[in-house]
């Protein structure tokens, strides 16, 4: 679910660049390759067949595999094809032949090289491309600068070297490596890499090895690792100077030790690339109750990035180069500056309900113009749940249409919480840091004769002086920013397609004691008819009191606007 930290030092159009970013090292800028290929006349394995001075091994590796067949037929697929020579190194490399490689193993090789969805080297905007390969893993995008030129690889394995060979059945784009998934744990990949020695004996030294070099289904972790040069600059040349500066009990298995909590706060229990990372604000680690903070400022993704009492704490670039790199059980990252743990104060979330992670993996659906709906079915989303009559019909993603715009980047959900329809509906939030919140309901359902009224309560709890929210009342437009927030309403984005103002709706004050996810539900209380109807829901924000809640406000692509200083 994506959720903004936002801070003056954020330009207007930054949430574009993320894109940019993500794919790009060092801020290079980059350029889509431009021999590009277009045939609708064959499928993949077709194209294979007729092009044997390029791919008869990768089309050997399909009939070995059984797949030739499959890649045939009719689908949606991008494929990453290794051409020959890229083929005969791994081989060689591997220390087989293409006739004794055996079915699993050519089926292993195809299923990582294979995406069930079509993405063309446009939508290579994320590092982590939205949706996993067969094999399960996920691939990494990025741009590299060598000689002038600008070339894209994939997984820092490949090259791309010939991009969007458009067939009947999908994409194709050729590589010059054969990819490899990975084989090495979180723990097993820093234990290798020298230039983490220090940091991997403290995770021998506290017990986090173990946990760290764990396979089991559903369980990932994200490692924000500090190199030797990383902990020489803070002043750490040794194992034993970290334990001399952290240890406080003289035993680093303790989990309560605080040299133990340090290698915590530097795992975040989720598999989460850089891309991922900057979906929201902040990210719970393993350390209880702690979270690292994410910003954006300009071409740094930074850690802890921050300003505490007045007083600002520059954050730990993470090193894009050095970072991405997928293990078998999660993914690591390399940070440039030292950090421990840090008391957090709350932290605004401007959370736009529609990005989860469900909806981004639907490249066909999610914020593009003109596409259809998506209706989903209860269960399909791993952040709602709702209850009520015809369950499977009843919640939909819209996105940006082609004429008006009503919502931050355009697109909605909508939820008929109404009639008789749906009773209730629960949504989990981005985490959010311990502390005290005003909640405004950003939504349009305003326009509408026929709503609802609904209860909204925070973890269970009645947020104490809630209002309830009327989905079919209509804000006031004719009055001042001021008085507009003091009767409960604010202008959260800068102006709809029809110039007209576009209001959120103050709930309440809640109170969050504890630093986390947590659960905000809607309750039915009346609500006559059904047509158009219930709750269409753009952003929750949670703001601190005490904190500006009227801006910064939101450009209709997503853009932060601040307000202008007289």
């Amino acid at each position: 679910m994506k959720t903004f930290y936002i801070t003056k030092h954020w330009s207007k159009n930054t949430l574009w660049l993320v894109g940019l970013l993500c794919l790009g090292m060092f801020g290079c800028e980059f350029e889509p390759p431009t021999n590009v290929s277009i045939t609708t006349d064959t499928n993949i394995s077709g194209y294979l067949r007729q092009n044997p001075d390029d791919y008869s091994n990768l089309s050997q590796i399909l009939e070995i595999s059984n797949t030739e067949g499959y890649l045939g037929a009719y689908g949606t697929y991008t494929f990453f094809a290794p051409d020959n020579e890229a083929v005969d190194e791994y081989l060689v490399e591997m220390g087989t032949t293409l006739d004794a490689l055996t079915e699993e193993e050519a089926k292993d090789i195809v299923r990582f090289h294979l995406i069930t969805d079509t993405l063309s080297t446009a939508s290579f905007t994320d590092g982590k491309l939205p949706v996993p390969t067969e094999y399960g893993k996920y691939l990494v995008t990025g741009a590299e600068f060598t000689d002038g030129q600008t070339s894209i690889r994939v997984n820092r394995q490949a090259n791309i070297t010939e991009s969007n060979i458009k067939l009947g059945n999908g994409i194709m784009h050729a590589i010059d490596q054969v990819l490899s998934p990975p084989t090495k744990s979180a723990a097993q990949w820093l234990d290798e890499n020298q230039q983490y020695s220090i940091f991997s004996q403290v995770l021998k030294e506290t017990g986090w090895y173990e946990t760290l070099n764990e396979e089991r289904a559903g369980q990932w972790f994200t490692i924000l690792a500090e190199s030797d040069e990383t902990l020489a600059a803070a002043g750490y040349t040794s194992y034993q100077d970290l334990e001399d500066r952290y240890s406080n009990t003289g035993d680093p298995t303790n989990p309560s030790d605080s040299l133990n909590l340090f290698v915590a706060y530097h795992v975040i229990p989720d598999i989460k690339y850089v891309a991922d990372l900057l979906t929201a604000t902040a990210h719970q680690t393993e350390a209880p109750q702690e979270v690292v903070t994410i910003k954006l400022n300009g071409v740094e993704v930074l850690v802890n990035d921050d300003v505490f009492f007045g007083v600002y704490e520059p954050g730990s670039p993470i090193i894009r180069a050095q970072s991405d790199f997928s293990v078998t059980n999660g993914v690591i990252h390399s940070v440039e500056d030292h950090f421990a743990i840090k008391l957090r104060a709350p932290t605004a979330v401007y959370w736009d309900v529609t990005d989860q992670p469900e909806i981004r993996q639907m490249t066909q659906y999610f914020r593009v113009p003109g596409a259809p709906n998506y209706t989903f079915k209860l269960g399909e989303l791993s952040g709602m749940s709702w209850g009520g009559n015809f369950v499977d019909a009843m919640v939909n993603y819209y996105p940006p249409a082609l004429n008006q715009v009503y919502y931050a980047f355009g697109d909605y959900m909508r939820i008929e919480i109404q009639g008789n329809r749906l009773t209730w509906t629960e949504i989990k939030t981005p985490v959010l840091v311990k502390g005290r919140y005003k909640l405004w309901i950003c939504h349009y359902g305003d326009k509408w004769n026929n709503g609802a009224e609904l209860k909204v309560t925070f973890d269970g709890q009645d947020i104490p002086g809630a209002r309830l929210l009327d989905t079919k009342i209509k804000a006031p437009t004719d009055m001042a920013e001021d008085e507009l927030e003091a009767r409960g309403w604010k202008e959260y984005l800068t102006a709809g397609s029809n110039g007209g103002r576009i209001m959120g709706r103050f709930i309440g004050t809640i109170d969050v004691q504890t630093t986390g996810e947590h659960m905000l539900r809607f309750d039915r209380i009346t609500g006559i008819g059904r047509s158009q109807g219930g709750l269409w829901l753009d952003m929750i924000h949670f703001i601190p009191e005490g904190e500006d809640q009227l801006y910064p406000k939101f450009a209709i692509d997503g853009t932060p606007v601040y307000k202008v200083e007289e």
